[in-house]
């Protein structure tokens, strides 16, 4: 039973490849983000928003001195460095992950950056951020389950150039990109203002 649920969890990952090709393919735009806008714009999407959190999308690691904020390879600073969440669908339901420079970020594009695998977009089968949402879409990507896919996991660690993952020597553990806690993502907050309005006021304007 736990590998039909397995199947279950990693189909999320296709089913949000599958629309944002469908997008990228279909609509007009220089950049993914522009040919969303004109996807919500022309279908007359109204149920959509641009305000979900991007916290999870923003997996970084702190170096030892808690100085230095580091981010997966292939991580765009453009646009004060923010990963910007879009929903579509109602809450919770068709994600798109936006980075800077304007690029849907999904785990199985074929160029795919470590950025893209540590905080790509995923399909959520609950319609809002509650239990339901924690049962079927947060809980199965946790430790406990062990239903993400293993070179999803591995992007997530720090390596040398030997590939081998790094220790961190004040924990004795192995360094890892991880989310921000909620607390520290208020230094961010002018900056995903400033992308969240400017992604509203062309889907508006």
């Amino acid at each position: 039973m736990w590998y039909a649920w397995k199947q279950l969890h990693l189909f999320r990952y296709v089913i949000s490849y599958q629309q944002a090709k469908y997008i990228v393919d279909n609509y007009k735009g220089r950049t993914d983000e522009e040919k969303l806008i004109n996807y919500i714009v022309k279908e007359k999407i109204w149920n959509w928003t641009a305000e979900e959190s991007t916290r999870l999308h923003l997996k970084h690691y702190k170096d030892e001195y808690g100085s230095n904020t580091y981010y997966p390879d292939g991580h765009s600073y453009a646009n004060g460095g923010i990963n910007l969440k879009v929903v579509t669908n109602a809450r919770f339901r068709s994600e798109f992950i936006i980075n800077g420079d304007g690029k849907f970020l999904t785990l199985l594009d074929k160029d795919a950056t470590q950025d893209a695998k540590v905080n790509c977009s995923s399909f959520n089968y609950a319609r809002q951020n509650d239990y339901i949402h924690q049962v079927l879409d947060v809980n199965p990507a946790g430790e406990n389950y062990n239903y993400e896919p293993q070179f999803r996991e591995e992007a997530r660690y720090i390596h040398d150039k030997y590939g081998n993952r790094i220790i961190d020597t004040n924990t004795g553990k192995e360094k890892i990109f991880a989310a921000h806690k909620i607390s520290n993502m208020n230094q961010y907050e002018n900056n995903v203002n400033k992308f969240q309005k400017k992604f509203k006021g062309r889907v508006l304007s």
